[in-house]
């Protein structure tokens, strides 16, 4: 089972998206968002991991892209920005924020939020990939 650390982060964002599907279906689309964000993370890391590149400690996806832009050569276009921005989005009011106001984030996550992150991280997935098998 054991393969290359690449193989092992392109499994992994694989195993988020079926997780973020998974509590889709449970009602839970705060943890639907975080999963679809893990798996983007971790397919765009796999392609800078493949091309010599640090991964560790960076979680910011539009940094990612760039980095897989300038390091790896690969092509991002502004569908797969946008798609970033969404999660990022997505993020940001999971990371707590307006608990301060008495809102807890999964309060303020929708389903259509969710199946918006889902989507933006199975095109991710998909592009980064297929970046891997080019």
């Amino acid at each position: 089972m054991a393969e290359t650390p690449v193989a092992a982060w392109l499994r992994q964002s694989a195993h988020d998206l079926e997780h973020a599907h998974a509590a889709l279906a449970a009602g839970t689309h705060d943890w639907a968002c975080l999963a679809a964000a893990q798996a983007a993370e971790k397919a765009i890391k796999a392609v800078l991991l493949a091309h010599g590149g640090r991964v560790l400690g960076i979680q910011n996806l539009l940094l990612l892209l760039d980095r897989a832009r300038q390091e790896a050569g690969v092509a991002v276009d502004e569908d797969l920005t946008d798609d970033a921005r969404t999660l990022m989005q997505a993020l940001a009011v999971l990371s707590g924020q307006c608990t301060y106001n008495g809102i807890a984030p999964y309060e303020l996550t929708t389903r259509a939020q969710a199946d918006g992150a889902i989507a933006a991280a199975r095109r991710l997935h998909a592009h980064f990939a297929g970046a891997m098998a080019a």
